[in-house]
């Protein structure tokens, strides 16, 4: 959980980690996604960033932030995607996809 911890407030990175607790990247890479800082106690989670100087944290909310930007660009890229396919195939197919406001559900 500590290595785990350190990766992901930014104290360390994947491949030194590997290096440094001679790990496989992908037992580190399962252990990643098993574990992470929000599913830790937050005792745990308390001490570490209390252990941190101000840099230090400064850098962890540094990368957080971008992995949040991230996952939110591709979320709206998966949605953008998902609505053309969806209107490509209502205009162009006549594929009749959305539910019309009031409609009811059919009895089968």
């Amino acid at each position: 959980m500590k290595i785990v911890q350190e990766i992901e407030c930014g104290l360390i990175g994947i491949r030194a980690a590997c290096l440094k607790y001679g790990l496989c990247r992908n037992t580190l890479r399962g252990w990643i996604a098993g574990l992470s800082v929000s599913n830790l106690g937050d005792e745990l989670s308390n001490e570490l960033v209390s252990s941190m100087t101000e840099n230090e944290k400064s850098n962890a909310l540094d990368k957080k932030v971008k992995e949040l930007t991230k996952a939110l660009e591709l979320s709206r890229l998966k949605t953008d995607s998902l609505e053309t396919m969806i209107k490509v195939a209502e205009e162009d197919l006549h594929i009749k996809i959305k539910k019309k406001r009031g409609t009811k559900q059919s009895k089968e």
